[in-house]
């Protein structure tokens, strides 16, 4: 993942994705690290690449939208989805 606009931070809370295409697609995860740029969120099925998401933060910042960058098996059932931000959200980051 070279390139990154600016460096991602750990940090772990929980969000709820909902697929933009389907709202009734939704699942809480728990991020790993942020920026403002984009999150790493550690989930319990896999997200496809290019799908748009909608993210939302258990802290109560408004959604923010995004699409899925990448998804990662990590083991069984668990998987770890890129997303990137289409707008910088750096007041949603900053609340947490």
């Amino acid at each position: 993942m070279d390139g990154r606009k600016e460096r991602r931070t750990p940090r772990t809370f929980r969000v709820l994705l909902s697929s933009g295409a389907q709202p009734m697609v939704a699942e809480y995860a728990s991020t790993e690290n942020v920026s403002p740029y984009g999150v790493r969120v550690k989930t319990d099925r896999p997200w496809r690449p290019d799908t748009r998401v909608l993210v939302k933060s258990s802290h109560g910042e408004p959604w923010a939208r995004a699409r899925v960058v990448y998804c990662q098996t990590l083991q069984s059932k668990m998987f770890a989805v890129g997303l990137e931000f289409f707008a910088r959200a750096g007041d949603w980051i900053a609340a947490v």
